[in-house]
């Protein structure tokens, strides 16, 4: 018998000067709900402009888990809000394990 292990999504805000700057504010078992709190910038996740990305990792149990799938945000000015963007900024190309890691 196989125990299925079950995947977190971690939440990191990140400053475009890496890497001193990216913060894991929290994690959901459910991407849903970790997108949810992204797009809604729940607790003020991009404090008032300190933090204009935004990176959903997925990750499993164990030590350097890959591969991560990740989801991408940027804050848009036009909707005050963090929209998901297709491609990972190139800034952050050779950078993994935001969240944990």
């Amino acid at each position: 018998m196989t125990e299925e292990k079950q995947s977190i999504f971690t939440i990191t805000t990140l400053r475009d000067d890496l890497p001193n700057r990216a913060r894991c504010v929290g994690f959901y078992f459910k991407l849903s709900e970790a997108e949810e709190i992204v797009e809604n910038n729940a607790c003020d996740i991009f404090e008032e402009g300190y933090y204009p990305y935004c990176v959903i990792e997925e990750i499993g149990e164990g030590v350097y888990f890959f591969p991560r799938n990740e989801i991408w945000f940027e804050w848009s000015l036009d909707s005050n809000r963090y929209e998901k963007i297709t491609e990972k900024p190139k800034r952050f190309n050779k950078i993994v394990c935001f969240g944990i890691g």
